[in-house]
């Protein structure tokens, strides 16, 4: 055990330290409003087809909506064409859940997209968008079969 060390001015007792009276500089700390952050523009594919089962998980921290969908270009959004992984969480997963999508459905969705690079064993790379979404309109609804009518009809 070390030695207990004791103040040398006594309690109560005049110290003969002076405390300087700290001085405030004229520096200002700068908001983090100059600084850029990098925020994904909302994107809106218009003509989205649902193309797999929609997978909704009511989870402790939050709940989750997936599902997969290919966007057709059409006459407002000629560029936005391709495959996508839809992903919804929280209270965006609920309201996604709301619309009861089933595969064949179309709709318009909006969100923002991010690109996920995955490096295949083979020395190849495959590209994955990931779409998360913020809102969904629906524009056509298909034929109400039950999902396993449509699954073997998808097999055949």
């Amino acid at each position: 055990m070390g030695r207990i060390e004791f103040p040398t001015t006594p309690i109560g007792a005049v110290s003969k330290i002076r405390t300087f009276q700290v001085e405030q500089n004229g520096f200002v700390q700068p908001t983090l409003e100059g600084i850029d952050t990098e925020q994904t523009p909302e994107i809106e594919p218009g003509n989205c087809l649902v193309t797999a089962s929609i997978r909704f998980k009511k989870l402790v921290r939050g709940n989750e909506w997936h599902c997969k969908i290919h966007a057709a270009p059409d006459l407002l959004h000629p560029e936005q064409e391709g495959d996508f992984e839809a992903h919804a969480y929280n209270s965006y997963a609920d309201m996604a859940q709301s619309y009861h999508l089933r595969p064949g459905d179309r709709a318009l969705m909006r969100g923002t997209l991010r690109l996920q690079t995955i490096a295949l064993g083979n020395g190849e790379t495959t590209i994955i968008n990931h779409f998360s979404v913020t809102a969904i309109e629906v524009l056509a609804r298909s034929k109400r079969t039950s999902i396993t009518v449509y699954e073997k009809a998808k097999i055949k």
